[in-house]
């Protein structure tokens, strides 16, 4: 008796960096009409900077330097973002009627975080959009599709939105 899997041929899992620009909405876009396959394991990663969190004026007010009350707050209300943005993300793959999952992935760094979550998941490819900085604003600011492609173990897509 065979299983279901067996009578389903596996797909490649595909990590699309995803922040809710309009840059990133791109690229899922391009990577369904270009490359997808039915068979393909969509996970949407939103790369979760942990940095806005420590440095939070509410933090640096406290009348102590490590009031847990204040962090745990802290978190708390970052939670709840980050959760608001996993849920409006999970429905821009309802409404293209894919497959998939939204994760977050947390890391000193978007790129970082991007990265992480392909490995952990076994990627076979990394789809992300770029803004198309020149290259001088890029060297001092650094760029996210840059570190990815640069940094990345498997094939990476960088789609510029026309």
């Amino acid at each position: 008796m065979a299983s279901e899997s067996a009578s389903k041929p596996a797909g490649k899992t595909v990590c699309i960096a995803i922040d809710g620009s309009d840059t990133a909405k791109y690229a899922l876009d391009w990577y369904v009409k270009n490359v997808h396959k039915p068979t393909d394991n969509i996970i949407l990663v939103h790369a979760v900077e942990l940095n806005e969190v420590l440095h939070n004026q509410q933090w640096y007010s406290s009348p102590y330097t490590f009031d847990k009350d204040v962090l745990f707050t802290l978190l708390e209300d970052e939670k709840r973002k980050i959760t608001h943005k996993l849920e409006e993300f999970a429905v821009l793959l309802k409404d293209r009627q894919l497959a998939g999952s939204v994760k977050s992935a947390h890391a000193s760094s978007p790129g970082e975080g991007i990265i992480k979550a392909a490995v952990e998941n076994h990627a076979a490819l990394i789809v992300t959009g770029t803004r198309g900085m020149g290259s001088i604003r890029r060297t001092f600011l650094g760029s996210v599709s840059d570190y990815i492609l640069h940094h990345s173990p498997v094939p990476v897509i960088v789609c510029h939105k026309p």
